[in-house]
């Protein structure tokens, strides 16, 4: 049986795709053809989470 991700790929606070995440999981799980599980990137401890904010994280509205 094929094996499917479902990705939430956002990290940050506030986020909606959690949700989106198990909505699309209740839809796909209505097949019997594959297996789908729901992947949160926060339950991995990635690099790129650990990096100060860059230039762009920085600028408020003032700075433009």
């Amino acid at each position: 049986m094929i094996k499917v991700a479902i990705v939430i790929g956002s990290t940050s606070p506030g986020r909606n795709g959690e949700g989106v995440a198990r909505w699309v999981h209740d839809l796909a799980a209505r097949r019997d053809d594959a297996a789908f599980e729901i992947v949160d990137l926060r339950d991995y401890d990635l690099p790129h989470l650990d990096e100060p904010m860059g230039f762009s994280c920085s600028m408020n509205d003032s700075d433009v």
